[in-house]
């Protein structure tokens, strides 16, 4: 299990298919910074949530970052199941979950 934290806007990079593609059952991928871009990015939210249905892979949005950069991801309908916004506490929580991290 690793939790794959990704900081880099999917906008004119493709970061998110090296993750993707390292992504394996019951990984997790955490979106801090400018990762949280990914949620508005038609292709990666498609694919985030073809991982989540068939791998089981979690998604996480830092809180405090997505209120900074604007980003409606809860007023948008995103899937609250397939997206979980979480404090920096929670985050400091999950990163003890999971076996080994991997930042982006």
């Amino acid at each position: 299990m690793t939790l794959h934290i990704v900081s880099t806007s999917p906008f004119g990079t493709t970061l998110f298919e090296g993750v993707f593609q390292r992504c394996s059952k019951n990984d997790g991928i955490m979106l801090i910074q400018d990762g949280v871009y990914a949620l508005n990015h038609v292709e990666v939210y498609r694919q985030l949530k073809e991982l989540y249905l068939s791998l089981g892979i979690a998604c996480f949005a830092l809180e405090d970052d997505l209120v900074a950069r604007a980003n409606q991801v809860k007023s948008a309908g995103a899937d609250s199941e397939l997206i979980r916004c979480i404090s920096m506490e929670d985050f400091v929580v999950l990163t003890l979950d999971y076996k080994a991290t991997i930042s982006w």
